[in-house]
């Protein structure tokens, strides 16, 4: 499995490497990007039951996204905006809210837009259209006993992020965007009561709603273009898909020192 996972690697690395090689002229004006992003909420405090089992804050179940990216004809710029479902949750699933985001930022890409790799920062904003203000109450049971919950949840209207990301171009017009980002919201609050048994302990949870988010989208950048190198990678990775092709079976380019010792072998050998 690892071996496969590396092999798939080192093909998009080709791929990409090929693709890029002497294209200096790689004009992108506009670019869709669609994919799926998981938020994991931070936590204020917590007084926590040792009898209560569960994480306190996780990654929620991922939730789409679909951006427009415009770049601007300073090079190295560009702004982003669109629409992204943004799921948080506490205690496995239990308490959990979903906002519905209207997204708007601006990126800086420091590399020429030749190279395949493009890493890049941002600062996002996020504008939350959908209901602010829940609250909810659940009991369950389980091995240790009954244990009931009570939260009220602020979701922020605006969330701020710093942001960091990476384009990694299998095509000439076509990427695999990864994503990381913090969002810091601005007014947002959630507060979850735990009691266990009918004890009057009380156990809380309180959360500012700042938060973990990973993006995982693909990327097509427009005027759309698809070259011959192009066309060469995407034969090299069908055949790797049916087993034809091992770029580890690629035989390696001798250096000029490598030949230099052969030649000194060879005349050494002569006599």
């Amino acid at each position: 499995m690892f071996r496969r996972i590396m092999t798939v690697t080192a093909a998009l690395a080709v791929c990409a490497a090929t693709a890029f090689a002497g294209d200096d002229d790689v004009s992108r004006r506009w670019a869709v990007i669609a994919g799926m992003n998981l938020s994991c909420p931070t936590t204020a405090s917590v007084e926590r039951s040792p009898r209560d089992a569960g994480s306190t804050a996780a990654f929620a179940s991922p939730q789409c996204n679909v951006l427009v990216e415009y770049y601007l004809p300073q090079q190295h710029f560009s702004v982003v905006g669109g629409y992204n479902a943004e799921t948080v949750q506490w205690f496995d699933s239990e308490v959990d809210a979903t906002m519905q985001n209207i997204v708007l930022g601006a990126r800086y890409y420091p590399l020429s837009k030749r190279f395949a790799l493009q890493p890049y920062a941002a600062l996002m904003t996020y504008t939350n259209v959908a209901q602010r203000h829940e609250q909810h109450s659940m009991s369950a049971w389980n091995g240790g006993g009954g244990y009931g919950r009570d939260c009220t949840l602020r979701l922020p209207r605006v969330s701020i992020a710093p942001t960091v990301g990476l384009d990694c171009y299998i095509f000439s017009s076509l990427a695999l965007e990864f994503q990381y980002g913090f969002p810091l919201a601005i007014d947002g609050k959630a507060h979850v009561t735990t009691t266990c048994n009918g004890r009057p302990d009380i156990y809380r949870m309180r959360s500012n709603m700042h938060r973990h988010n990973i993006q995982i989208g693909l990327k097509a950048t427009f005027p759309f273009r698809f070259t011959s190198a192009d066309g060469n990678s995407l034969f090299s990775l069908i055949e790797m898909a049916l087993g034809i092709y091992d770029p580890a079976d690629e035989k390696k380019q001798e250096t000029k020192k490598e030949r230099r010792r052969m030649k000194l072998g060879r005349v050494l050998d002569s006599y």
